[in-house]
């Protein structure tokens, strides 16, 4: 069993920080005032609605359980239940939101296998669980993973790796998905007038060949190569090549 120090990471940042959570340049927050809509609002208009699920919107001002918002994408202002928003801090660590909720906000477009955020547990007060959106095939959905934390602050999801920060965390799994089953590529993207529709990969399509080569013969394949067909099953580079290997073939035959 190998030492618990030499398995942290970064080695060099063995110390103790006064946020547990957040680095300490980050702390501060620039995005303290961000935060996300868990829901179109107003709810009881159905044709017309001035916030809409997933879009980012600017905290103006908190009173009570209420907020003013504005939303980003439309500069609307609506005062809104706090229960209706969710506040995000440095992009990927979302305040008070459920499993479901991000659910919901990673299955938004233009969010893609990678995105993810990180959420207090529901199971587990006190600590986090991080959702990650993964796409395989034709199935898309969201994968959540506990963070554990040791007595002395550090997190971990796997025991071969520990972080003395979540931004660490974050780091380390947006780097490389080796020995890991995930890997990071940016956090939940929000809906605002700068959202770019350009970051889902494009789809690859296969189209599965109704031709079962078993089947043919010789002379079919010789028809197909000297394009008396002309829709071609055999594709330009494919028919030089079996040209090539009929006439060596052919020659070999031909000899004592």
């Amino acid at each position: 069993m190998g030492c618990l120090t030499s398995r942290l990471w970064p080695p060099s940042a063995v110390q103790r920080l006064e946020d547990p959570v957040l680095m300490s340049d980050e702390a501060p927050g620039n995005h303290m005032h961000m935060a996300v809509a868990l829901c179109n609002f107003p709810l009881q208009r159905s044709d017309e609605h001035s916030i809409l699920l997933g879009d980012r919107l600017n905290i103006i001002s908190e009173d009570n359980d209420m907020l003013t918002v504005r939303s980003a994408s439309t500069g609307t202002e609506v005062f809104i239940p706090h229960t209706y928003v969710c506040k995000v801090h440095s992009r990927w660590l979302f305040e008070r939101i459920t499993r479901k909720n991000a659910e919901q906000l990673l299955m938004l477009p233009p969010n893609y296998s990678g995105c993810f955020l990180i959420r207090e547990s529901q199971s587990c007060p006190g600590s986090y669980s991080l959702s990650v959106r993964q796409n395989g095939g034709h199935v898309h959905n969201v994968k959540h993973y506990r963070i554990h934390q040791l007595h002395n602050g550090w997190f971990y999801i796997h025991h071969s790796n520990y972080f003395s920060t979540l931004t660490q965390l974050v780091d380390f799994y947006s780097r490389s998905s080796s020995g890991t089953f995930f890997q990071l590529t940016e956090p939940c993207l929000l809906h605002d007038s700068n959202t770019a529709v350009t970051h889902r990969p494009t789809p690859v399509t296969i189209q599965r060949s109704s031709l079962n080569w078993r089947d043919l013969s010789r002379s079919m394949v010789q028809r197909q190569l000297n394009g008396t067909n002309q829709e071609s099953f055999v594709s330009e580079g494919l028919r030089e090549t079996m040209k090539a290997y009929f006439y060596v073939t052919e020659s070999s035959d031909c000899e004592d």
